[in-house]
Formats: C-alpha cells, sequence, structure tokens
C-alpha cells in the first residue's frame, strides 16, 4: 500500500527488518514530526510495537485506553522502547485509524530517549 503520508502519533504497519536480518510485519508508532515529512518528504522514524514482552525493562504495555480512533489492535502489544528505525512511505502496509493520546505519546517517546540514547555525559 503506498501511502502519501503518516502522522505523528499515529500506529502504522510496516515490514520491519530486525538485526538479524528476518523481516516481519510489525505496527509501529510514528515519533517523527509532520516537519520532518516535508522537509524530507516520504521519511519519518517509528517505535516498534510487540506482541511479545521479550525484555521488559524496555517496553511499555498498550492500555486501549491511551489509543483514540476507529481501529485497535488485536493483541496485547507492547510499545518497544529501544527499537526505533527509518522508514518511508514505501514501507507502509496498512495505516491503522488509530493515534496514542498526547499525553502518553510524550511519556513513551520519553522513554525512547532514555533507553536508546541514556543519560547525557556532556555536562
Amino acid at each position: 500500500m503506498a501511502v502519501s503520508r503518516v502522522d505523528q502519533r499515529q500506529i502504522v504497519e510496516v515490514f520491519y527488518r530486525f538485526h538479524d536480518g528476518e523481516v516481519l510485519r510489525h505496527p509501529a508508532l510514528v515519533v517523527s514530526s509532520n516537519d520532518l515529512q516535508d522537509i524530507e518528504e516520504g521519511m519519518f522514524y517509528a517505535v516498534l510495537i510487540s506482541s511479545k514482552n521479550i525484555h521488559p525493562e524496555y517496553t511499555i504495555e498498550i492500555d486501549p485506553d491511551d489509543l483514540i480512533g476507529s481501529s485497535q489492535l488485536t493483541k496485547k502489544s507492547y510499545y518497544v522502547t529501544h527499537i526505533m528505525s527509518f522508514f518511508s512511505y514505501e514501507n507502509v502496509i496498512f495505516k491503522y485509524n488509530l493515534f496514542v493520546k498526547k499525553e502518553r505519546f510524550n511519556f513513551i517517546v520519553e522513554e525512547v530517549i532514555n533507553n536508546i540514547f541514556g543519560p547525557s555525559d556532556m555536562g
């Protein structure tokens, strides 16, 4: 499915390439700003969503009450806050009509920053 746009806080389904080279269909949360798509057309960053809670210290359970929209995820799922990747519109298989509420999104982004970058040693 070729899409012309995704939105920050939206859940999409993408082909996700793992570090071992395996490629699987996975939902993902769009974390990059909509402005980035205007500057670099078709480019966005997203955080993996998985039904497996392999590293609980790096996951946040998805609460259906934190979501807005007419779609739903079919399984109990988690934001995997240490796995974020670059995607293009061509990578999008499906756009859910599903968005994360702003307050919860802000918390998820903070966890992504902490888990990927850790505390700054700069000062």
